[in-house]
């Protein structure tokens, strides 16, 4: 097993290879990306999709709002609910939703609470990642969010909501993830150069 300053060490030069890239190789990483998605069967067949704001080079689903065959769909964003939230619930988010920062200078939506989802409501759920592996192990950001939101999932032997979908650079694949026994693998992987479907 991986120790902590191995995890740490690997997000630190991930996240500085996302960082060095220029605005135009992120954008066009990022509209590469969502025609990847575009083509899934899974998000064409998804009426409520969850995606995530973008921070600090992370690769840009936002563009899938705008696309046409977007056009009867329903997108949601990650929300930290309660002062001290532990899990994330998703907002309903559209091009004019307004926003307001989190504890983590992250923008979300504004919403009531009645409209929050749980994961469980979601068809499909688009997550960020710093690396990832063949297997569809994800290593995060190191605060565990998705972890402790998803935790239901990881004894489930047959697909049921939410389809889980990792998004990333194509750099950021790893030959091997530090794993822990919480941890629930993706269902798929896509980059700005492919989709990756993952054999569970």
């Amino acid at each position: 097993m991986f120790s902590d300053v191995t995890k740490n060490a690997l997000r630190k030069e991930m996240r500085q290879q996302r960082r060095s890239l220029s605005p135009q190789a992120l954008q066009q990483a990022s509209l590469s990306l969502c025609r990847q998605i575009l083509q899934l069967r899974h998000y064409q067949k998804a009426r409520h999709i969850a995606l995530y704001w973008p921070m600090q080079g992370e690769i840009n689903p936002l563009p899938l709002l705008y696309h046409r065959r977007s056009r009867h769909k329903h997108f949601y964003l990650p929300v930290l609910s309660g002062s001290f939230a532990q899990k994330l619930r998703f907002a309903p988010f559209h091009a004019n939703s307004r926003m307001r920062l989190n504890a983590f200078r992250i923008p979300e939506p504004q919403v009531a609470a009645v409209t929050l989802l749980v994961p469980q409501d979601l068809d499909l759920l688009i997550l960020p990642l710093v690396a990832f592996d063949a297997e569809g192990y994800r290593l995060g950001m190191g605060g565990g969010f998705y972890d402790r939101s998803l935790a239901s999932l990881s004894h489930r032997q047959h697909w049921q909501h939410p389809r889980l979908l990792g998004v990333g650079h194509a750099f950021q694949q790893v030959a091997h993830i530090p794993r822990e026994p919480w941890d629930v693998p993706l269902g798929m992987v896509c980059t700005d150069q492919a989709c990756y479907r993952i054999p569970l």
